[in-house]
Order: C-alpha cells, then sequence, then structure tokens
C-alpha cells in the first residue's frame, strides 16, 4: 500500500514539472532600485519626462522655445503632485509668466492618458499668426548691445526686430526715447525720423520681450535711393576742414548751412532736407550740423526744446572740452554772434528746455571772441601794400 501512494506521488510530482510548471511563469518579476533621470530629461525631439512642477513648466517653456506644435510629457512614477492638476497650472503659468510665450502662443491644450503607473500629456501648442519667425528673435541676457542692434536695424531698412533681453529694465517708452537717439545721433541712418511703435511682453522677474516696429515713410527703393546720396555726400571735405582747429570747423559748419539751406518752420526737417533737399526747419538744420560736426571729429548733439515759445532745435557741441549752444537757424544774415557759441545764461533770455536732460553749456568762448581773433592773426594787406608804395616814392 505504501508502495502505491510513493507511485502515485511520484507521478504527480513529474506531471507537476514538466506540465504545469508554466502556469508561474508569469508570476516572475524582475526588480532593481529606481534611479531618477536627469531633471526635465529630454527623451527625444518630442518627449519630456518630469518629477515635479517646474521640470514641467521648464519642458513647456522648452517646446515653445524650439518652435514646437506638438510634443509629450511624460509624469513619472514617483511625481511630485497632482498632473493632471498641475498641467492645468502650467499650460497657464508659461503663457502669462513667460516672455516669449505670452509673446507668441495663443493657446496650449493637452490630453492625459494614464499608462500602468504614471501619467503621459500630449501637448498641442498654438502659435499667433502675427508673431515673428522664432529664429529671427534676438536674445540678449541683458541690454548690453542693444544700441547696435537697433542701428543694425535701421542701416538695414528693417521694418521690425524682435529682442527678448533676460533682465531688462527699459519700459516702452524708454526703448522708444532710445532707438530715436540712436537715430538723432546719427541722421544718416533714416532719410527722416522714423515713425515707432514698440509692444512689451513681460516674464518673470525682468524678463522682457520688445517688438519694435520702423515705419519709415517711404517706399523701400525710394528709401535706398535716398540714403545712398546721403552716404555719399562728403560734405566735411567741402569746407577745407583739414588745417582748421574744432572750433572754425564748427564755424565752417555753420556757415556753411546758413549759404547752402533754405531756413523756414513750414520746411520738413530731417538731415536730407537740409544736405540734399537744401530746404528745412530747425530740426533738419540741427541734424545736419550733427552729421557735419561727427564727419570732423567733433562731438554735438541736437536739443528739443523751445524759443520764444514755440518748439525749436538747436545743438549743443563741444569745443576744447567745453560745451557751447549753436543754433543754426539764427545764424542766417551773418547773425552768427546770436547762434554761435553761447552759454546757458545768455540762451536762457529766449530759449527753455529741459535741463536735467543735456548737458550745462560754461564755456568762456563766444563768437565775438572767434571774429576778434581771427582779425588779428589775418595778413594785413594794406599795410603791407602802403609800405611798399611808400618805398617805392623814394
Amino acid at each position: 500500500m505504501k508502495r502505491h501512494a510513493a507511485i502515485f506521488l511520484l507521478l504527480c510530482l513529474t506531471l507537476f514539472l514538466c506540465g504545469c510548471g508554466s502556469a508561474f511563469e508569469k508570476e516572475y518579476v524582475s526588480v532593481t532600485d529606481y534611479l531618477p533621470p536627469p531633471e526635465a530629461e529630454r527623451e527625444s525631439a518630442e518627449r519630456y519626462t518630469v518629477h515635479n512642477m517646474t521640470e514641467l513648466k521648464k519642458a513647456l517653456i522648452g517646446m515653445v522655445y524650439e518652435g514646437a506644435t506638438d510634443g509629450s510629457i511624460a509624469f513619472d512614477a514617483g511625481y511630485a503632485g497632482d498632473a493632471a492638476a498641475d498641467m492645468e497650472n502650467a499650460c497657464w503659468q508659461v503663457r502669462t509668466q513667460d516672455s516669449l510665450c505670452a509673446y507668441c502662443v495663443r493657446n496650449i491644450s493637452f490630453e492625459m492618458e494614464k499608462i500602468v503607473n504614471y501619467f503621459e500629456s500630449a501637448v498641442k501648442i498654438d502659435y499667433t499668426s502675427y508673431a515673428a519667425e522664432l529664429s529671427s528673435i534676438i536674445q540678449l541676457p541683458y541690454a548690453v548691445g542693444l544700441e547696435d542692434i537697433l542701428t543694425a536695424a535701421m542701416e538695414e531698412n528693417r521694418t521690425r526686430v524682435t529682442i527678448l533681453i533676460s533682465a531688462s529694465s527699459y519700459s516702452v517708452d524708454s526703448m522708444k526715447a532710445l532707438a530715436l537717439d540712436i537715430y538723432r545721433n546719427n541722421p544718416t541712418l533714416c532719410v527722416r525720423e522714423p515713425q515707432l511703435t514698440v509692444f512689451m511682453y513681460s516674464g518673470s522677474g525682468r524678463q522682457r520681450l520688445y517688438e519694435i516696429n520702423f515705419h519709415y515713410g517711404l517706399a523701400e527703393d525710394e528709401l535706398i535711393r535716398c540714403k545712398s546720396q546721403m552716404k555719399n555726400l562728403d560734405v566735411a571735405s567741402n569746407l577745407g576742414a583739414d588745417d582748421l582747429d574744432d572750433v572754425h570747423c564748427a564755424l565752417a559748419a555753420c556757415r556753411y548751412l546758413t549759404e547752402n539751406c533754405a531756413y523756414s518752420e513750414t520746411y520738413d526737417g530731417s538731415c536730407y532736407d537740409a544736405l540734399i533737399q537744401r530746404k528745412s526747419n530747425s530740426e533738419g538744420l540741427a541734424l545736419a550740423f550733427v552729421e557735419m560736426c561727427h564727419q570732423m571729429g567733433i562731438e554735438c548733439r541736437i536739443v528739443f526744446g523751445q524759443m520764444g515759445g514755440q518748439d525749436h532745435c538747436w545743438n549743443i557741441v563741444k569745443l576744447d572740452g567745453s560745451n557751447y549752444h549753436v543754433d543754426v537757424s539764427r545764424c542766417y544774415d551773418d547773425h552768427f554772434a546770436e547762434g554761435f557759441l553761447l552759454d546757458d545764461e545768455r540762451m536762457w533770455n529766449d530759449y527753455r528746455w529741459n535741463i536735467s536732460t543735456y548737458p550745462s553749456c560754461t564755456g568762456e568762448l563766444n563768437y565775438a571772441s572767434i571774429a576778434a581773433e581771427d582779425e588779428l592773426n589775418a595778413p594785413d594787406i594794406l599795410s603791407e601794400t602802403g609800405e611798399q608804395d611808400e618805398s617805392s616814392g623814394t
């Protein structure tokens, strides 16, 4: 009996090992320690893995900065937070707290799917139609180099430049003022003063994106032709300034304008109007004087103020370390004593300007002293002729 029982048990064991072992194969599980991937790990061109809300926002911003229209975000199995709620909040925060996203993203939509023990989100990004191509947006860490960018834009007749600055204090008004100052210090950049529209998009901290639009008032071919005329006009060489000091160079430029440009406040006012069209208002005269002084290496700037209660422009020029007012429009009909090399005290009788914006003019020179010096150093032709006549009479 015992023998039969032993045989029966042996048969059962054989069947169990040979035929039924496969029933347990699906229960074998390989377990390894979990190693989290790097922060906001990029797994492919369209997929990110995130572990928390911070990485989630970084992943969405990364998609926008690359111009992606769709992508995928995998929430790690150990994700810290509510994946669905965080996804909704992250989309809103990215669109409102990053300046580039605020500028170019119309909407971010997503669909959540649970895969075993983690969530995955399919993301779609809809961009605004008016935004510039992302590849054309200039990115700067700070505002350093901003003047060079705006100068190049006007030199190249660009109608739009979009600049993303990580840390900027420029407002819409101060950005517009910077662009206009660049033109006014380099009046051959444009045929006439450009009309500017500036849009600013703010991000977290001091991040700012600026869309700056330039309106030049001329068709592109006409703009190129007129600018070429100005670039090829070397007025300084016509003044015979090579042998003159800075004071007399400035005086020669002032004389040139009074002799070669008609003046009226009813005329248009640009460097082109004064030097090419040869008729201008006070603004055009002042801009032309800036250009001529710069060609001769003299520091000069335009002043926007009032004369007799009316809007008026003139210049401040730096000569021998001191600043002086020069109003070319007052020098017509040989009235240089009224417009050339004036200090603040004398100017204040008829003029008004923002004294906090412009340097003080306290130099000791004036037109009378320059004219007296010129007379003193001029050859005494009459005296020499008289001596010759006297000697010939003996």
